[in-house]
């Protein structure tokens, strides 16, 4: 008998044991699938997903080359294969920027296609626009917009879907949002000139 209830108890120990062994592994699994952080990389998956989708249900048509005589439909963007910038050419305005001219950044219909969020932004009506020294990349609030700048000058005019590695600094981490922008325009300013 007494070896019966010793047994009896060690069973129950076991299984008691076993049972906590249990419950810790399995809150160990729950907490680990539920606080599944997101890579870099599920970030770019998802954006470029947003990308196509938002191309798609905007008609858009993609160029692979760049119009030889840079004249776009309003659907059509040409995608920068170097930055995955997408661009459509309005206005290609005037004579283009060079190294160390300053170029003023005024934009409008900016929208974050990405939230649920319907805002659109602009800096059209702000006393200061954002500026760009062409060629000075530390001086780049977006890289995105020096991307037409091979392709239009003083005064022309874009539209533009940016990935967020391309666009203004609260687009990247911890946002990594894309963008697109309904209206861009560039005016370029010559460097101070002493000469007369």
């Amino acid at each position: 008998m007494l070896i019966f209830v010793v047994n009896l108890i060690l069973s129950l120990k076991m299984r008691k044991i076993s049972f906590i062994i249990l419950a810790v592994i399995g809150t160990l699994i729950l907490n680990s699938s539920c606080n599944k952080t997101k890579t870099y990389a599920d970030y770019l998956k998802d954006e470029s997903k947003a990308i196509k989708n938002f191309i798609a249900e905007n008609n858009i048509k993609v160029l692979d080359e760049y119009p030889a005589d840079s004249t776009f439909a309003p659907n059509e963007f040409y995608r920068d294969p170097a930055t995955g910038v997408y661009f459509n050419v309005i206005d290609r305005g005037g004579r283009r920027a060079s190294i160390g001219e300053e170029v003023y950044v005024r934009f409008s219909g900016l929208e974050y296609f990405m939230k649920t969020d319907t805002t659109k932004y602009s800096n059209m009506t702000s006393v200061d626009p954002q500026i760009l020294v062409f060629g000075n990349s530390a001086t780049y609030p977006a890289v995105a917009w020096v991307v037409p700048l091979a392709y239009v000058g003083h005064l022309g005019e874009v539209k533009m879907i940016v990935p967020f590695n391309s666009g203004l600094p609260e687009d990247k981490a911890p946002n990594y949002q894309p963008t697109y922008y309904n209206f861009i325009k560039y005016r370029i300013e010559e460097p101070y000139s002493s000469t007369n």
